[in-house]
């Protein structure tokens, strides 16, 4: 699905030039759960936005499906990041004024500009997030679990083939942050096998669900492998 070929990003500060990214290559599969983890500092919110269209990089390929999206104007890629590309963010970034689903028709009501099947589509996404009895609150009436929920299912609302979670329980308890993290693998496992699901996150525990884990040090890749699953030990005999 996302190739990156000897990606660099470097950017100007004060009299100096930083480079966060340095020669970066990897492939992202669909049907795939994938953790980007490592110390501040390391490049992973850098890598994440070139991965969403939300920066481009200095010099190298990033290729979507085969088409290059590195070098897209601005327009053409704020249309990639509405129909390719879901976003959830750690601190929701909910509409305050608007209820559950009309925070998750938002991408809808942006690409067609038509209300007309956006509040059915919506209440489908929060019933598949477990929050179709909340459709009409407002965030300040949801639990930061639930107004995370909200947000999944805003990620899904144009069924984009990549969704992109920077720090998705980073801002949740332990349980609740267990139960988004199932919801986030359900969504990468669907049947369809069509979707990846890209994580950026400072929690090792989570990163450890997923199925692949890829470790950022000084802009590069250190490390790029798969959990292996605990084994359950025999009771004694």
């Amino acid at each position: 699905m996302l190739t990156l070929t000897d990606v660099v990003r470097e950017y100007r500060l004060g009299g100096e030039t930083v480079r966060a990214l340095d020669g970066v290559a990897m492939t992202i599969e669909p049907g795939r759960f994938v953790s980007i983890v490592g110390p501040s500092g390391a490049g992973k919110s850098t890598l994440l936005h070139l991965l969403g269209a939300l920066d481009s990089p200095t010099s190298g390929s990033i290729t979507f499906r085969g088409g290059e999206i590195g070098d897209l104007t601005d327009d053409s890629r704020s249309e990639f990041r509405l129909r390719q590309v879901g976003f959830i963010f750690q601190f929701f970034n909910l509409l305050p004024t608007m209820s559950a689903w009309e925070n998750v028709a938002v991408p809808r009501l942006l690409a067609t500009g038509a209300h007309r099947g956006a509040r059915r589509r919506a209440t489908e996404l929060l019933e598949l997030v477990g929050l179709a009895d909340r459709a009409e609150h407002r965030p300040a009436e949801l639990s930061g679990g639930q107004m995370q929920r909200v947000a999944i299912a805003r990620a899904l609302m144009m069924d984009p083939p990549l969704v992109l979670a920077d720090e998705p329980t980073g801002n949740l308890d332990s349980r609740t942050g267990a139960d988004i993290m199932n919801l986030l693998a359900e969504i990468a496992h669907d049947a369809s096998g069509e979707r990846a699901v890209v994580m950026v996150t400072h929690d090792q525990q989570a990163a450890h669900s997923t199925d692949r884990i890829i470790t950022l040090r000084d802009g590069r890749i250190h490390s790029d492998e798969s959990p292996t699953p605990p084994t359950v030990s025999e009771a004694p005999a």
